[in-house]
């Protein structure tokens, strides 16, 4: 079972603590003791309960140093970020500097530069020629447009921004509040302050602890540096990072270290630390899976993960949950990738595409709409707005969808409520941000949507947020556009995370920062490679580093010595520590992390011996967890039971089950067909549609062509054809490219018809839907069905044509080996009665051929009518349906994914 030591900073606080404090035992209710999370209050409480040796002991307050200053009331009111990032809007876009599609960005670049500047208390001159005049000097370089341009910019922004705030309430923005609130404890200061691990101080705040210590003892405890001759873990670490820019200096300093190491009773390298490469994400994921499903069965009661790479992370937390395996996940994620968030940004999509068929249906199948209505119910009205949208075709607008809905109740209430939806939120008239938000909560309650959310976790932070925006600029009374709102409100919601706080588990997925003074039986470092480890951090849109340093504004170096220092500290404290990153990407090489890689070569040099631990081993070392990771590496034919097999088939679901049986499986017996899809732009598809719609019309006009003029007809056909494209033309003009297609095969299809004619054939109907029962074994049967596009009659014989826009060599390809396609036998069964001829037309070609079986229909029917009789016999039997399609009918299945053909074992 698990047994953590105690942290070796907590405890040796504790100690120091109790020992300054011991006249105030048992009460320490008057200290204060700061820490830079609360994670670490239960063991530290624990700790000095030991070391105080009393039976009851009233604890310090603990807090962080924020928490506390909040605490504070200085009798000002706060001005929040969103405020000030509105008023430098303003500001930017009365300038008209930027593109109005990177203002946003551009005020909350400057927004965080402002808050730097006050928290490391940065004084800018008061005149912007002063200002030019430093940043020459920092950037060391002679004042140009681009320098001169940003000394502005930032100059004026600062001096507009404190304007606006003390010409109204005189609230203060966050930074300066904070300030002001510091500054008071301090004055007011009344008991001792201990502070522990706090190693990431700004400049205002060390200020703080200065001017307090002045009144009260301040106390620090920070991690203490390592013995010189030790030969620790520690100590390891210290040797191996230190001047990182001297890699010359190493093996002098490894060759003394180990001349102390070969002393100490600590072997190479002492069982705590593993570096683990891996060859893909997939099995780096698995290698973090089977590691913490190790240490669960082991008894191991705290385990953290330390995401670096999030993919991996993810993936990897999807391979625990499989398995059963919650996990506390500290990360959290960014707002707007939750699916509550997913649902107004596309209601307000739907605003924008004047609700574009795809935005709408995304919406109506969010669980968080009509959340009043019963699930059945407005299950079925979305399904049939969606079937009339396919079937006509209509791409947006309410008032087209409306004229389909007929007299479906469902339909036209669903499509009702998002029309008096959409007038809460009116677009065209500029508003205040607060104005915008209420329009857009008073939509969602109007779509039942604000319901829906109240029962989600990630909903209701999506609802807190924007009710804590709306209050907060409610007196701000500046007006925006909706398209200016709608990037606010995205930039919003990109920089909120979500965090679920309801899972509590011994597996905790965090970041380095928060494991500061945290103690765990294992770590996992996850994606420690030399792109992510050490972090990139926040980019700095102003000023490079070396002007940052000499502003006093922190810089990249003083974030990598915070991160290295919190990295040593965990491994110090851990006792297992694995590593683990991607040797290989995209077929390149992938660099682990510069940090854990001086770590490799040190240890090499200082014991001879490698940190690494070779891939295999890792993945031989699975624990009962990575059993229930299966993957499908076999060949898939299932059975369907007897109430799946359909009892009625199309000629194209014949065709499906010789094709690949498999195919027809995942098709026509689960019904997992594609939809149709709505067409913005005419494809081959639909020209074949349009085609068949257009011949159809023209003999009904003229059945018989023989004895009129030739020019009349083509004319007729013509003139059918337009009629037939002009929708097409209307919604995409390239469709037009069709159309010309269309009417240069019209010649040769006049010539073909008044040929046919001559032998002595003729029109006689078309678009027949037919049905043909057939009988099966145990008194089943199965029914056929379809629609022939065209019946000729010669005398009493009858001839079944099929019209289409391949080319000729591709239909005798099809008609090649007998049996393979069925679709002639098939019309030919459905016709009733045997046709004389069954044969393809080719209309899409200048010169129009048709091309039949060289086989007698009237057998190949027969037979058809056979095989289907044993294949559907056979199903209800439990005959297997194996995938087993040829390369040419997989290339474009929509259920290759399903089948999973390109991951089976050769």
């Amino acid at each position: 079972m698990s047994s953590i030591a105690p942290h070796p900073l907590l405890a040796t606080a504790a100690r120091e603590i109790i020992a300054l404090e011991r006249a105030r035992l048992p009460n320490l209710s008057g200290v204060t003791v700061l820490l830079p999370n609360l994670c670490a209050v239960g063991e530290l409480s624990r700790l000095l309960r030991e070391k105080a040796g009393v039976d009851t002991l009233l604890l310090p307050r603990f807090a962080t140093l924020r928490g506390l200053a909040e605490q504070v009331d200085v009798g000002r009111a706060r001005l929040p970020a969103s405020r000030c990032q509105a008023l430098i809007y303003r500001a930017l876009r009365d300038r008209d500097w930027f593109r109005p599609a990177d203002v946003w960005q551009v005020s909350a670049e400057l927004l965080r530069l402002f808050d730097e500047i006050t928290l490391c208390q940065v004084s800018l001159p008061s005149s912007y020629e002063s200002f030019l005049h430093q940043l020459e000097q920092a950037y060391r370089a002679r004042s140009g447009s681009p320098l001169q341009f940003e000394a502005r910019l930032v100059h004026e922004m600062w001096h507009a921004l404190s304007a606006s705030a003390s010409s109204g309430d005189g609230a203060l923005d966050d930074a300066a509040l904070y300030h002001l609130q510091l500054a008071q404890l301090a004055e007011t200061a009344a008991a001792p302050l201990y502070t522990v691990g706090l190693n990431d101080l700004v400049p205002m705040e060390s200020a703080f602890f200065a001017l307090y210590a002045k009144s009260r003892p301040v106390r620090h405890f920070m991690d203490p540096r390592p013995e010189a001759d030790s030969g620790s873990l520690s100590h390891l670490l210290s040797e191996a990072w230190a001047d990182t820019g001297q890699s010359e200096h190493m093996h002098d300093r490894a060759s003394a270290f180990h001349e102390i190491a070969s002393t100490s009773p600590l072997s190479g390298q002492h069982g705590r630390l593993f570096l683990c490469s891996a060859s893909s994400l997939e099995q780096e994921a698995e290698t973090v899976a089977s590691r913490v499903g190790q240490w669960l069965a082991q008894g191991k009661a705290a385990i953290a993960v330390v995401v670096q790479d999030r993919l991996v992370a993810r993936r990897a937390r999807a391979l625990l949950e499989r398995a059963a395996v919650l996990v506390a996940d500290e990360t959290g994620w960014t707002l707007s990738t939750t699916s509550a968030s997913t649902v107004v940004m596309r209601w307000l999509d739907n605003l924008d595409s004047r609700f574009h068929y795809q935005d709408l249906l995304d919406l109506l199948k969010s669980p968080f709409i009509f959340t009043a209505w019963e699930p059945a119910r407005r299950r079925h009205g979305v399904f049939r707005l969606e079937q009339l949208i396919r079937k006509h075709g209509v791409v947006s607008h309410l008032k087209r969808y409306r004229a389909l809905a007929g007299e479906e109740q469902e339909v036209i209430e669903l499509l009702q409520a998002l029309a008096e939806a959409q007038k809460l939120l009116e677009k065209r008239k500029a508003r205040p941000l607060a104005e915008w938000l209420q329009g857009l909560l008073a939509s969602l309650d109007a779509l039942q949507i604000r319901a829906g959310l109240q029962c989600d976790l990630a909903g209701e932070q999506l609802l807190l947020l924007l009710d804590r925006l709306s209050h907060e600029l409610a007196s701000d009374a500046t007006s925006f556009t909706y398209s200016e709102w709608r990037q606010w409100l995205n930039q919003q919601l990109e920089e909120a995370v979500f965090r679920d706080d309801s899972i509590t588990s011994p597996v905790v997925f965090t970041h380095l920062a928060a494991c500061r003074l945290r103690r765990f039986d294992g770590v996992i470092i996850v994606g420690a490679d030399a792109n992510h480890l050490p972090g990139h951090g926040r980019e700095s849109v102003f000023f490079n580093q070396a002007v940052r340093a000499q502003l006093g504004l922190p810089d990249r170096r003083a974030e990598l010595e915070i991160e290295r220092q919190n990295l040593a500290a965990l491994i110090n404290a851990c006792p297992e520590v694995w590593v683990t990153w991607q040797a290989r990407k995209n077929g390149e090489p992938n660099l682990l992390s510069p940090w854990f890689e001086r770590l490799e070569i040190f240890h090499l040099l200082a014991y001879r011996e490698s940190l690494q631990v070779d891939s295999a081993d890792c993945s031989s070392q699975l624990s009962a967890l990575s059993s229930q990771l299966t993957v499908l590496t076999v060949h898939p034919a299932p059975a369907l039971p007897a109430q799946l097999v359909p009892a009625a088939l199309s000629a194209s679901g014949y065709n499906s089950l010789v094709a690949c049986p498999y195919q027809f499986y995942a098709r026509h017996a689960l019904r997992l067909n594609e939809l149709d899809e709505v067409s913005t732009t005419l494809e081959k598809r639909d020209y074949g549609n349009y085609v068949h719609d257009i011949l159809h019309r023209f003999h009904r006009v003229f059945p018989v062509l023989s004895g009129l003029d030739a020019a009349m007809l083509q004319q007729g056909l013509q003139d059918i054809s337009r009629e037939v494209f002009a929708r097409a033309i209307e919604a995409d003009f390239v469709s037009h490219a069709w159309a010309l297609r269309w009417e240069a095969s019209i010649p040769g299809y006049i010539s073909w018809q008044l040929a046919r004619e001559q032998e002595g054939w003729r029109w006689q109907e078309g678009e027949l839907a037919r049905t043909l029962d057939i009988p099966l074994a145990g008194e089943r049967s199965l029914v056929l069905r379809g629609r022939l596009d065209r019946v000729d009659s010669k005398g009493g014989s009858l001839a079944v044509l099929d019209y289409k826009t391949q080319t000729t060599d591709a239909l005798k390809k099809k008609l090649k080996q007998a049996g393979e396609d069925v679709q002639l036998p098939c019309y030919a069964l459905l016709l009733g009665e045997m046709p004389q001829q069954a044969a393809f037309v080719a209309v899409d070609e200048e010169t129009v051929r048709q091309v039949e079986p060289d086989e007698d229909i009237a057998e190949l029917a027969e037979a058809n009518r056979e095989r289907l009789r044993d294949m559907f016999n056979a199903l209800y039997q439990g005959a297997p349906l194996p995938a087993q399609g040829t390369s040419q009918v997989c290339e474009y299945c929509e259920m290759r994914g399903l089948c999973r053909k390109d991951y089976w074992n050769a």
